[in-house]
Parts: C-alpha cells; structure tokens; sequence
C-alpha cells in the first residue's frame, strides 16, 4: 500500500478530530536521528490552517522546501482532496524556521498561502508529476535567521550518492507515535533499473521519479514526509512522493526529481526574481568560460 494513502486518511482524520486527538495520527522519519536546524533551514511545515490556528503544531500533513522567499516546493498529492482536486489557498498555512513542530520561537516564521499550483500533468494513479507549489503571501526575508531558501540542484544525483532527507512523518508505516521534533535519515540513490525489476516496484519508476533508499530496509521517509527535501551535496535534489511501506525490504522511497522538473518550477514560482535568478546564474557561468577563453588566446 502506498504511504501516499496514508497522508490522506491522516487529512480527512484532521478534519473530524478534536485538537487533542490530532498528534497520535503523525510520527517521524523512520531509521533517522534529530535533524540539525543548521542544515534544514530550508525546511517547512504545511498544514491544514483551521487546525493548526486550534492549537499550534496539530495541523502538520505535509512537508515543503522554501525554494526562493515566496515559494514552496512540495509533492501535488498534499495539495489536492479526496477528488484529486486542487485545495484553495485558504486550506493551508505554512511554517517553518526552527525545528520544532509544536513550539513557536521569535525566529518561527508563520505564513498563509496566496497561490496553490499543482503540476498541470499530475496523475494520482502513478504519481506521475507530483509536484506543487505553494505561494505565499508574503516573503520570507533573505536575512531571517533560521528560515533560508535551499538552490536547486540542476543535475540528478548520481547512483549510490549518499543524500538526506527530513520531516515531521511516521517511524513506521501504518503505527502512530508522535514526533514534536524534526528528524533525518541518511539515504542513497539507487539504480532505476534494480527499483523498476520484477522484486521491487515492477516497471512503475517513470521519467521524472528518483528512487532512493536501501534495498535492506531500515531508512526512508513516511507519512507525514511527504512533499519533503532530498539534499544531496548541500543541493535540493528530490521531493518525498511516494513508496511502498516505509523502509521495507526491496522498496526504496521514491522521489519526484528536482532537476526534471527545474524549468517547470522556475516557470511557475513566485516573482520574476526567482526566473531571472536562474538566468543570471547561466549568464554568470557563460561569463567565466569566456573569460577563460579570452585568456587563452
């Protein structure tokens, strides 16, 4: 069974339970350790906002990764209902900036959404394109000490590059125990081909999907993780989508790749900033082959 199903009945749980009730439906990363705030300031709690403005912390289904100061990447399937439909902005609220679901800082950070996007060729069949965004309404300033934008990897991960990822979700797939703080797991990037063979995911890794795990078991991401970072080499490399169980034998989590989905995200996040961002990095890279070049000659 896909852990994805999991975030949903967590949801429509959100929506019938009262605030007491609401942290024995979430847990944390399975096989992991406390996740250091240093390196996941780019990480973000999203939540369902009526629940959370009910008692701070209990609204968590999801998490996200603060790409530039107004934007949110995250997996499409935390942003549609039961129907598969698009959620309205008002139906989340976003928060980040310290590692701590439950206690609020002067450096937490607490954000309602203006804009949700949902990747126009999502299917919630295959998981093909779960990728989203969310907008918020207002940015996140560039100095904020605990709540930082992570760049992009351009490039996939290579097999067996060793990666991170983290969240607030379950240690064990289908038991609730709660988590206030935020954990990690050390992961690797597998072979697509030993992911899709016949003892393992049998062909259902499309283009535009990481497969990252461990064959053994023991280490991988959960409910509740889900639209979460993969970091690899400091870089934003994958988003948390999917799997088979959490950490089960044979079945590595499966990730939507950052770099496939670049241009998309560039396209569809917030402020011409963010695009001309990624410009200016090409324009600057061209720059520095030719003055290169130039010397050269």
């Amino acid at each position: 069974m896909y852990r994805t199903v999991a975030c949903f009945l967590a949801l429509v749980a959100l929506a019938v339970a009262s605030p007491l009730d609401v942290d024995t439906m979430e847990s944390r990363i399975v096989g992991g350790f406390p996740a250091l705030a240093a390196s996941t300031r780019h990480q973000v709690s999203i939540r369902h906002r009526s629940t959370d403005e009910g008692r701070f912390g209990s609204g968590h289904f999801c998490g996200g990764s603060l790409v530039n100061n107004r934007t949110v990447l995250t997996a499409a399937h935390c942003l549609v209902d039961e129907r598969d439909k698009k959620r309205p902005a008002t139906f989340f609220r976003v928060v980040g900036g310290g590692t701590s679901r439950t206690v609020q800082t002067e450096d937490t950070v607490v954000r309602k959404v203006s804009r949700v996007v949902v990747h126009e060729r999502y299917n919630p069949n295959n998981f093909d394109n779960d990728v989203g965004l969310l907008i918020l309404d207002e940015p996140v300033p560039a100095t904020h000490p605990a709540l930082r934008t992570i760049p992009m990897t351009s490039a996939s991960p290579s097999t067996l590059s060793s990666c991170q990822t983290s969240g607030w979700g379950t240690t064990q797939y289908g038991v609730s125990q709660t988590t206030i703080e935020l954990r990690a797991v050390n992961v690797t990037v597998q072979q697509i081909a030993l992911c899709n063979a016949t003892n393992s995911y049998q062909g259902s890794l499309l283009p535009g999907m990481l497969c990252v795990g461990e064959f053994q078991g023991g280490r991988d991401a959960c409910q509740g993780d889900s639209g979460g970072p993969l970091v690899c080499a400091g870089l934003l490399a994958g988003i948390v989508s999917h799997g088979t169980g959490c950490g089960e034998p044979g079945y590595p989590g499966i990730y939507a790749d950052v770099a496939y989905y670049r241009d998309w995200i560039l396209r569809n996040g917030a402020g011409s900033g963010f695009r001309m961002s990624a410009v200016s990095l090409v324009m600057s890279v061209l720059a520095y082959f030719f003055v290169k070049l130039r010397d050269r000659w």
